[in-house]
């Protein structure tokens, strides 16, 4: 009768209470291994709370419903409950955790991100602006939109005020037409070519004089005054660029890369413009490309060449030779097409109130992404009657500045009552485009017909080039591409690793995504696939032959390649490591996490991290052996362990290898004396073999990558409700909890009956009840 009593006077969702049917289950069945002085798994039954507020409290009761209903837990040799016993106790734990789950999931206001409202003041103005200054975005659940995540403080709002005058500038351009400038170097003619001391060195000629023009060799340098631009004083725009040049002394094309910006100092700005092949005949290559400061020039360099800086007249190494450039703009229309968008037939010199009213209510509907009603709109229009007295133009400003730095601008309204059709398009487009809604939605919007017709707008939208926000931003933050800079290789165990690598490590990764994405390809093309993407760079790095040409294209595997599917590739690798060794458990977290959507305990704390021993002394197996004694730690990483161990045939940097490189003396010289792509000589040295064999946590073994992708890949329905999961996250911008299982479930039985088409799942996720409420 006492347990009743205190069973009533329990709120279940927040109370620190036990069910009494769980209670009565664990004391019996579980809190004997899971007791608080070596709690088996590193979870302590004996005193965990019960207070599903906690966010770490509600992980932990999760996990324990999820091992007893697989009936991982108790283990098959230890005394089990009855049935009816186990069921009852699953019940009001299941009820319990849904309850909690549903007041964790209410609607949280939401704040347009970074990168939401760089795509919006875009796509409202008709501008092209790199804002700067906006607050940081913190990261929930592995997302950046998420509501929870996006508070605004009195600093974030100081910097969006900030953000709105650049805003601003962009849109009304410049008070007048900036210098048009048309730039035309032919370097045959160029006589302060003759005796610069640029084209010197104490060891000889760094460069070739030929008839047509200039031949360089260099991969590392290559004199700002070859272009001949900065002395013009170039006000910030966009250029368009032709260079006429042709490759020597080889019969394939030679990689040039540009840059842009500041390239002398590199005090200010300063970027990549792109890498391009150069055939042996007579070509013109052709760039645009934005300054974003005034003064800055472009610098035209070799690529993967050898270094010469003393007999460029005699050298027979392969270069480039460049004989004309020209460069025009900025190529920008002035006024700028974002002041006529705005204004309209609206002349500043002459305008009125009924103007600015005009311009006003216009605005307003796109702007916060729904009608407005007149006496809102009035509001905004009392600012420009206030500051009237400045004249038109910086009274409309005083307006429109209060637009960009409103509530009904930065934040994404969703009704608590549920989502009219404006809110379910901008939730749409948010999702998809990462920006706010087109004409089209807000047409249908208005109509009150998009709810009818979500598959028909999102199959439209998922084909437009601003679907592009979709691949970049969901794969930069579900796969940690965004961290592909995070680290730097160390130089001296991998020579090779370079920006272009780096560029076209993210670059296959993306194009491979989307590649699923279109064709509708089953998700298990994810971890095991017969294509990916490759050029030149990334075919070499994978020592793959026959791929010519930086320009990417679709490339099947061969059969006993050890590449295919996300794990395989170089920026997967890299993300997953540190840039010196390659750590099992790191990468076996991340497959476990970002693959297959079973996320591990943190690791205790009185148990310290595993380093492996870059000296080359043992290896990380080795090491985990002895790891995987300590009881708290072997129940998580009898899981983490296999996903990793599989994975230590690819280096830091996403290279093949059968065995470790080290800076050990010990170790057997390297058979190769220069890195690819580079003129840097190889310092490491060979160290122990790789081992990459293992055992699932269910005792199945395999003997490499290859045999364990398959293992993954024969539970499509895993890794649908993984990716479900985090599509829903990203999707609607808050957290998705144990009260959303039933909605995932029946997601991932929809893309059953669909071959698991990845393009299936995304129609299913708009089309399903959470898309569609609050």
């Amino acid at each position: 009768m006492l347990a009743i009593i205190a069973l009533l006077l329990v709120d279940v969702a927040t109370g620190a209470e036990r069910p009494v049917e769980l209670a009565r289950l664990l004391d019996a069945y579980c809190v004997d291994c899971h007791e608080a002085e070596k709690p088996a798994g590193n979870l302590d039954l004996e005193n965990l709370g019960f207070d599903l507020a906690d966010a770490e409290v509600m992980r932990r009761w999760t996990l324990v419903h999820d091992k007893l209903s697989k009936g991982e837990m108790p283990p098959p040799k230890k005394s089990q409950p009855a049935s009816a016993e186990k069921t009852a106790a699953l019940a009001r734990l299941k009820s319990s955790l849904t309850h909690a789950s549903e007041r964790q999931s209410e609607v949280v206001l939401r704040r347009l991100n970074r990168r939401e409202y760089q795509n919006s003041v875009r796509d409202l103005f008709q501008i092209d602006i790199q804002v700067k200054g906006l607050p940081e975005d913190a990261s929930l659940d592995g997302f950046d939109n998420v509501g929870e995540g996006l508070a605004v403080s009195a600093e974030a709002m100081q910097a969006y005020l900030i953000a709105a005058d650049q805003v601003l500038n962009a849109v009304f351009g410049p008070a007048k037409k900036p210098r048009f400038i048309r730039h035309e170097t032919t370097l045959p003619d160029q006589k302060d070519w003759k005796g610069r001391p640029q084209l010197q060195s104490k060891y000889g000629t760094m460069f070739r004089r030929t008839k047509d023009g200039l031949a360089i060799f260099q991969s590392g340098y290559c004199p700002t005054s070859l272009v001949n631009f900065s002395r013009l004083r170039a006000p910030a725009g966009t250029y368009r660029g032709r260079i006429r040049a042709r490759a020597i002394n080889s019969e394939e094309p030679v990689t040039m890369r540009i840059y842009a910006g500041d390239t002398i100092v590199n005090r200010r700005e300063r970027h990549l413009v792109g890498y391009f092949d150069v055939p042996p005949e007579w070509t013109w290559i052709e760039f645009e490309d934005r300054l974003v400061e005034p003064n800055g020039t472009f610098q035209p360099k070799c690529y993967g060449t050898e270094d010469t800086r003393r007999n460029a007249d005699t050298w027979k190494g392969a270069g480039i030779e460049i004989a004309e450039i020209v460069i025009e703009g900025p190529i920008e229309p002035w006024p700028p097409a974002s002041r006529g968008a705005l204004l309209g037939t609206v002349n500043p010199g002459s305008a009125t109130e009924s103007d600015a009213k005009t311009i006003i209510h216009r605005l307003l509907p796109r702007a916060f992404r729904r009608p407005v009603q007149t006496e809102e709109a009035d509001a905004y229009l009392e600012l420009f009657r206030a500051a009237a007295d400045r004249g038109f133009e910086p009274a409309l400003r005083v307006a429109l500045k209060a637009v960009l730095c409103s509530p009904e601008f930065l934040f994404l309204d969703e009704p608590d009552d549920g989502l009219n059709d404006h809110a379910l398009a901008a939730r749409l487009s948010y999702f998809l485009w990462s920006s706010m809604p087109d004409a089209e939605l807000t047409r249908l919007a208005d109509a009150g017909q998009l709810s009818g017709k979500l598959p028909e707008q999102a199959e439209r939208m998922l084909r437009d080039p601003k679907a592009k926000a979709f691949t970049e931003n969901f794969t930069g933050q579900w796969l940690n591409l965004r961290d592909l800079d995070f680290t730097e290789p160390d130089p001296k165990l991998y020579p090779e690793y370079d920006e272009l690598l780096r560029i076209s490590m993210a670059r296959e990764t993306e194009l491979f995504f989307r590649e699923v994405l279109d064709q509708d390809l089953s998700l298990v093309n994810f971890v095991d696939s017969d294509f990916t993407f490759l050029n030149r760079r990334l075919a070499a790095h994978y020592a793959m032959n026959g791929i010519k040409g930086q320009d990417f294209r679709r490339v099947k595997l061969p059969i006993d390649s050890p590449r295919g599917g996300l794990l395989t590739q170089a920026s997967i690798l890299k993300v997953t490591a540190n840039g010196t060794y390659t750590s099992p458990v790191l990468r076996g977290a991340w497959v476990l996490d970002r693959i297959l959507g079973e996320p591990t305990s943190p690791p205790p704390d009185n148990v310290s991290a595993v380093e492996p021993d870059t000296r080359g002394a043992s290896t990380i197996r080795e090491q985990l052996a002895k790891h995987r004694d300590v009881a708290s730690c072997a129940a998580c990483h009898n899981r983490i362990d296999p996903p990793g161990f599989a994975l230590e045939c690819f280096d830091p940097i996403g290279g093949y290898r059968n065995k470790y490189r080290t800076t050990s003396r010990s170790g057997g010289h390297p058979g190769i004396k220069r890195a690819p792509f580079t003129w840097a000589w190889v310092s490491f040295r060979m160290g122990p073999l790789v081992d990459a064999t293992g055992n699932m946590h269910t005792g199945e073994p395999f003997e490499d990558v290859q045999e364990f992708k398959k293992l993954l890949a024969r539970d499509p329905d895993q890794l649908a409700r993984n990716l479900a999961r985090k599509l829903l996250t990203y999707a609607l911008g808050r957290k998705v909890g144990f009260s959303d299982r039933p909605t995932v479930e029946k997601i991932v039985d929809q893309v059953r009956t669909r071959n698991h088409g990845f393009r299936s799942l995304i129609h299913a996720i708009v089309q399903s009840d959470a898309f569609l409420k609050p």
